[in-house]
């Protein structure tokens, strides 16, 4: 019985710190201007590039992908280990919007604030970048924002099927009222404080996707058009593999365990 027992217990801790160490993997894309953007802010490439040994992103990832305006054509990407994979992006914008998230100090160029330091934002039409061969089967997408203003940008951001008529995969709603201070702030509901102002938030999450080719779109709405130019700004974006739960798989072996003892009485 003791035999038994223990064995039970080795194949358990054995599952458990097999399953605990499949980190879920990743792809993390920086868009933005890789000069002076557009013609009246400041930041240069230096101010945009997130080095490959920094880190940025509400699940924390290095090696970026930097898809700045002169390199907006497809092309292909590395994942959060750096291994270059199949998965190509092509940006689809009209310019490139320089914000100003950093004061120039070597502490603010972490690699949250050099991701969310320009993006793109057109005036309103439909933009973003559009994504081929994900090679996960199921994953949730991250869409980062911020207009480096005070005035509220935003609008629906959307994942679209390539493969299905464009057809809408998920979407939410989410606004930015506040220049990026470091800290990541969740869209969620229709984005507003219901009385028709925008709250003040700089990425929203799609959940449980699993399109192969995919879309992605931000389109803004009255509410963003806080300097009357409807805009919807994006800076960056991760793909992270959905990847099961510890518990749960241990819980299943347990139920298998306990389902082949019975078996043997």
């Amino acid at each position: 019985m003791k035999l038994l027992i223990k064995s039970k217990l080795s194949l358990v801790a054995a599952l458990a710190s097999m399953t605990m160490s499949a980190n879920a993997a990743s792809i993390g894309v920086n868009t933005g201007p890789d000069g002076v953007g557009d013609g009246n802010s400041p930041e240069h490439a230096q101010n945009n590039l997130v080095p490959s040994t920094s880190t940025a992103g509400v699940v924390p990832q290095g090696n970026w992908n930097n898809l700045l305006q002169s390199s907006w054509n497809s092309q292909q990407v590395t994942d959060d280990s750096g291994t270059l994979l199949a998965t190509t992006v092509a940006v689809n914008t009209s310019w490139a919007n320089g914000n100003v998230v950093l004061d120039g100090t070597p502490a603010a160029a972490n690699g949250d604030r050099l991701m969310m330091n320009g993006g793109m934002d057109n005036g309103g039409g439909a933009q973003g970048w559009t994504i081929a061969s994900i090679p996960y089967a199921s994953y949730d997408l991250y869409i980062y924002y911020d207009g480096g203003s005070d005035d509220s940008r935003g609008g629906s951001y959307q994942a679209w099927d390539s493969d299905n008529g464009d057809n809408v995969l998920a979407a939410q709603s989410g606004y930015d009222t506040a220049t990026f201070d470091g800290t990541y702030i969740q869209a969620t509901g229709d984005g507003t404080d219901g009385e028709g102002q925008g709250l003040d938030t700089n990425y929203v999450i799609l959940t449980g996707l699993t399109a192969s080719n995919i879309k992605i779109r931000s389109i803004a709405d009255q509410l963003g058009g806080g300097d009357t130019t409807l805009r919807a700004p994006m800076n960056g974006f991760q793909i992270v593999e959905s990847v099961p739960e510890p518990s749960s798989a241990i819980l299943v072996l347990l139920g298998l365990v306990g389902f082949v003892n019975r078996r043997k009485r």
